[in-house]
């Protein structure tokens, strides 16, 4: 019980006969607590909250607000948003042949994961949000005679103003050759590659030309609502390395005899550079509603090499290679709530020394999720504890001044 309460306790009279007093005591216990408010908020953590932690610690500074038009995009600053994502993925990475030994011939090698569905974890405070997903261990797989595959990813985002900045890593282990013709082993209906490994390390960048009225983020991390519809004008930078990999050569020895010059080559490493305009835009329906979309496509600068070992020593390539991605939600999205439907595909597209490369990402899923603000969790909390305080205080009033009453004290 709050110090108070005490206090009016031991003023308690001995009979209470006149219940009016009684009542003034009780209305004065319900009011003493905002006393308490004003002492709790003096030491109140302030590290949760930048506005409260630069007036105290760095009166002196002024801050510049820039925010985007409030009637377009609701912000949630303050607020800790927390979502899971259950995403089904169909992944494809094909290697063919340039030369003309290949001619007439599908000689290509044609990789496939098999991954049933990945559970992705996301959360985000104010300009930063940070994610990871994984393979779920369901037993079940998409494709008979395909080996399993394992899927791993951890991305780290920050979005302010009109930039929005992405660090994202991804590794996917085990592969299956679909293109029967290269299969060697009558036991097997198709190549079956466990040691063939797909990593990539993603840095990239985002300006969106419009975003005042335009919100990119708002249907990828939550930190954002748009409540009125709108469109913009993006633009992607980004830098790009990848390692597709395996123990032994990527082809088989069946298809040796098509290839030029690639016939043990383990492993594919490239560095890629990318500049790309994109549009996108989100139509809002009865204010919570939306359905957003963005669409991206360059042509990327490919430096690259082919490894026989994975230390070796060699000259690298330069090429252009053709990237289109994109984004499509539909959803619904409240101050507090959120989920939705969302489909994600990337395609690249590249003629390489002596092979032709096409890579496809696509990710089909639901996404769901809360949000909490922090800052208003306090206060309530607060409020709780002041009011819950009052009512045990006044309560005990009541019950002492009966039990003095029975008693005759």
């Amino acid at each position: 019980m709050c110090w108070h309460a005490n206090l009016l306790l031991s003023y308690v009279p001995r009979t209470v006969e006149k219940p009016g007093l009684l009542l003034i005591i009780i209305l004065l216990s319900f009011a003493l607590p905002q006393s308490e408010v004003f002492a709790q908020k003096e030491n109140e953590n302030v590290l949760l909250h930048p506005d409260k932690f630069y007036r105290k610690f760095f009166p002196n500074l002024k801050v510049k607000r820039d925010p985007p038009d409030s009637l377009y995009i609701r912000l949630y600053p303050n607020y800790l948003s927390a979502g899971l994502h259950i995403l089904s993925p169909s992944i494809g990475t094909t290697i063919s042949s340039r030369s003309s030994k290949a001619n007439g011939v599908d000689a290509s090698s044609k990789f496939k994961t098999n991954i049933f569905d990945i559970v992705g974890v996301s959360v985000s405070y104010r300009f930063v949000t940070a994610g990871f997903a994984f393979v779920t261990k369901s037993g079940m797989n998409m494709h008979d005679n395909y080996i399993p595959s394992r899927y791993r990813t951890l991305t780290i985002k920050y979005n302010r103003g009109p930039y929005v900045l992405q660090f994202k890593y991804l590794r996917i282990k085990g592969f299956t050759d679909i293109n029967q013709s290269n299969n060697n082993d009558p036991a097997s209906v198709y190549v079956i590659r466990p040691d063939v490994t797909n990593r990539e390390y993603q840095f990239e960048g985002i300006y969106n030309f419009n975003w005042r009225k335009y919100s990119y983020v708002a249907p990828l991390n939550f930190s954002q609502r748009q409540v009125k519809s709108h469109w913009g004008i993006l633009l992607k930078a980004g830098v790009y390395y990848n390692q597709f990999s395996g123990d032994s050569s990527l082809i088989s020895s069946r298809q040796m005899q098509y290839f030029d010059d690639f016939d043990d080559i383990t492993e594919l490493r490239s560095l890629s550079v990318r500049i790309a305009p994109g549009l996108g835009g989100t139509l809002v329906i009865a204010r919570r509603f939306y359905l957003s979309a963005t669409a991206f496509t360059s042509f990327d600068l490919f430096f690259y090499k082919y490894l026989k070992l994975p230390d070796e020593k060699t000259s690298g390539n330069q090429a252009f290679t053709l990237v289109i991605d994109g984004k499509v939600s539909l959803g619904y999205q409240s101050k507090r709530l959120y989920a939705g439907v969302r489909y994600e595909a990337e395609r690249r597209n590249g003629a390489l020394k002596n092979i032709g490369i096409n890579a496809t990402y696509n990710y089909t899923g639901i996404e769901l999720g809360c949000k909490e603000s922090l800052q208003e969790d306090n206060a309530a909390r607060h409020v709780r504890i002041r009011w819950l305080d009052s009512w045990l205080a006044g309560l005990n009033l009541c019950y002492t001044s009966h039990k003095l009453n029975v008693d005759g004290i």
